[in-house]
């Protein structure tokens, strides 16, 4: 016989699916890095910027939280939870 979840662990996961795929985002890209490299010659110097993680953090830290964000709505929208046996 499976157990039926509380109405409250659907909330806790529902709040948390929302909270990461508000966050992590905003977390990701919204604090960037740059830097500057000066010459003598005008047409030399340039600037870069990108995310604080690097390009490849940023992806790794979104995919995360993409699987996290499904896996928490899956428990959340479920009907039953699961039981131990």
């Amino acid at each position: 016989m499976a157990n039926v979840a509380s109405p409250g662990a659907h909330g806790f996961w529902l709040g948390a699916a929302i909270m990461v795929l508000v966050l992590v985002p905003v977390v990701v890209f919204g604090s960037r890095t740059s830097e500057c490299f000066d010459s003598v010659s005008a047409a030399v110097s340039y600037c870069t910027s990108g995310p604080a993680v690097g390009g490849g953090g940023a992806v790794l830290l979104c995919l995360g939280g993409g699987v996290f964000v499904v896996q928490a709505l899956r428990r959340a929208l479920s009907g039953r939870s699961r039981t131990s046996r």
